[in-house]
Formats: C-alpha cells, structure tokens, sequence
C-alpha cells in the first residue's frame, strides 16, 4: 500500500515522511504490511500514482484539492485525497496523520 505526499518539494514534507516512515516500523501491527510512504512535488504526483492508496496534500497546497481530485477520477481510481491538519503538519505528528489516513483509506474501500 503506498501512501503519497504531495507539497511544494520543501524539507517539512521529507521530515515528516521520514516521521510516519519511522512510526510505521516501530509499530507492531503496521511494521510488515508492506506500506510505503512517498513525497512528490505538486507538479510530479500525478507519474506517481499507481498503486496508491491515499493521497495527503500539505497544507501550502490545500488550493489544489479540486485539481488532485480531478487527475485521480481521470485515472479511474478511488482513492481518498485530504489535506493534512495544519496543526499536525506545524508539529510534524505522524500519529494522527496516519490514524487519519488509514480511516480514510478504510472507508473508501467500504463504500466503492
């Protein structure tokens, strides 16, 4: 499963994807699931999208939700966009980004 985040390119994106990559192996339940966690520029995701499973924007580019919404119904899938809480982004939370995430990717998969 791969989880993609889509920014300006900044370090504060890198940081927190090496955060929730971090969560992810220390935890027990996640650890061998195969998840990835990648980051692409908002003018690059859209090469990346295959096999994708969620699509989190950072806030500086919460403008293009619409847009991102768009490219992922274009390539016929279903997968959730959200924009990351600005308050867990400033704290670089991986915690309740990802508890969000996998919600949101669960729920998607109960209603097709």
């Amino acid at each position: 499963m791969k989880i993609m985040l889509v920014c300006y390119g900044g370090l504060s994106t890198s940081i927190l994807v090496n955060n929730m990559k971090k969560v992810i192996q220390e935890s027990e339940k996640f650890r061998d699931r195969g998840i990835e966690i990648e980051a692409w520029g908002k003018e690059e995701y859209v090469n990346h999208l295959e096999d994708c499973a969620c699509i989190l924007l950072g806030p500086q580019v919460s403008m293009i939700k619409e847009d991102v919404e768009q490219v992922v119904a274009a390539h016929h899938l279903r997968v959730p966009v959200m924009v990351i809480n600005k308050d867990d982004y400033g704290m670089m939370a991986a915690v309740p980004i990802l508890a969000e995430t996998f919600k949101a990717i669960k729920a998607s998969r109960v209603n097709p």
